[in-house]
């Protein structure tokens, strides 16, 4: 391992009164050669043939560390280590430490504030508490996620393996770094499938359970922001969206339902008509300059398009946003038209649905008392219910009738004749 120094000169007793040498090596194998037989000796001073007392071995092979065989290791692996002596601040790292960091080897002085400095801000806190519990050598080991200088966002897991005493008593750490994030990619994909096929098996009314869904997934595979669009005349209108809980994301929301991409769109139209995930982190191509600055300020970095496929034809295409950049790899891409393709064979014996929702009676109610001047409380005592309900009632016929807020839904429900 690069800066690692392996013990040399040690010596090791032999049987009878014999010894061996073992010496450092970069060799694989090292030959020790001339190995004393006391009995062979002893035979000889006796007048005795030494092959019939025993058969001694001119050579004996040994077997030792290969820097090489240690770095093919930890690559095979996805493991790097590190040797760190806090009260002098030197730190060591193994060749693959640097891979998995996504530098050139010796690139730079490994240093804490190099990892600092690039870990995701939701886990600083726990890896500056693990730092200041190996410098009393307290071993400890955290998870977190550390981006790249490319804009990688990777997973990885610092462990303890040794607290011991340097050579001038100083506290000495060795630890192992392994690259996490194949596998949670891969946990990720079962769990996306495990939410299909749950929500589709419970499926009650897209209304319903669209939003179930898109929240299963998004949550599953690390998304904040899910919606689901279907074609209307020459463009797409959402039929379902669900987001975590923020104030951003509510914006997003919001310009969300009035947008209506047509098929010349990079992620929605282009997914609708090629039939595969799409992947776009240009997220300002062809959308309204509200989304584009909803989304700015909701942090977002990168849009996932997948679309629901049967036979050959796209229902639907459901869109994902995610405030950390995403690789879609050729597995995670399989797994998706997999899933796409599972959701579209149901939803396309729902394509009524997937149609522009007529409004509910209760929905037009709630239009109708809203149209005569009622606040949301207000029509929450005269229906008996909950002052979210009804709110919620009111986000579903913004979305049904490609609006933002609650007077544009009235004028436009009075444009159909829907309510005096």
């Amino acid at each position: 391992m690069r800066g690692f120094r392996a013990p040399s000169g040690t010596a090791a007793p032999g049987a009878s009164g014999s010894s061996t040498s073992w010496r450092s090596s970069e060799s694989t194998i090292e030959e020790v050669s001339e190995v004393e037989n006391p009995s062979a000796e002893a035979a000889d001073s006796a007048g005795c043939d030494a092959d019939a007392v025993t058969e001694a071995p001119e050579r004996r092979p040994r077997v030792t560390r290969d820097p090489f065989v240690v770095d093919h290791a930890e690559r095979l692996a996805g493991l790097g280590s590190w040797e760190w002596v806090p009260a002098t601040g030197e730190l060591v790292w193994s060749d693959n430490m640097f891979r998995l960091y996504g530098l050139e080897i010796g690139a730079i002085v490994p240093s804490p504030e190099f990892v600092v400095e690039r870990v995701h801000p939701d886990d600083l806190g726990q890896v500056m508490a693990t730092l200041e519990a190996l410098t009393v050598g307290e071993p400890r080991s955290v998870e977190y996620r550390f981006r790249r200088d490319d804009g990688e966002v990777i997973l990885l897991r610092a462990t303890v393996a040794l607290v011991s005493e340097s050579e001038a008593k100083d506290l000495r750490i060795i630890g192992l770094l392994q690259d996490l994030t194949a596998q949670r990619r891969l946990e990720r994909e079962v769990a996306a499938r495990v939410v299909v096929s749950e929500a589709l098996e419970g499926w009650r009314t897209l209304e319903d359970s669209a939003p179930e869904l898109l929240a299963g997934l998004a949550r599953a595979m690390g998304f904040v922001f899910g919606a689901l669009w279907a074609r209307d005349d020459e463009s797409f209108a959402v039929r379902a969206i669900w987001h975590a809980a923020s104030a951003e994301l509510e914006s997003v929301a919001a310009v969300t339902v009035r947008w209506r991409p047509g098929p010349g769109s990079p992620t929605i139209g282009r997914a609708f008509s090629m039939g595969q995930p799409i992947l776009a982190t240009d997220l300002s191509a062809s959308a309204p300059r509200e989304r584009v600055m909803a989304i700015r300020h909701a942090g977002i970095e990168t849009a996932l398009a997948v679309p629901a496929v049967f036979e050959h034809e796209t229902v639907a295409v459901l869109e994902f946003l995610s405030v950390e950049p995403i690789a879609l790899t050729d597995r995670l891409s399989r797994a998706l038209y997999g899933i796409g393709h599972e959701i579209g064979h149901f939803l396309a014996s729902r394509r009524g649905e997937l149609v522009g929702a007529a409004l509910t009676p209760r929905a037009v109610e709630v239009l109708q008392l809203a149209a005569r001047g009622c606040s949301a409380e207000a029509i929450a005592g005269q229906l008996g219910v909950s002052t979210a309900t009804i709110k919620r009632h009111f986000e579903r016929a913004y979305m049904q009738l490609g609006v933002s807020g609650r007077a544009a839904a009235v004028a436009e429900a009075m444009r159909r004749g829907l309510i005096s």
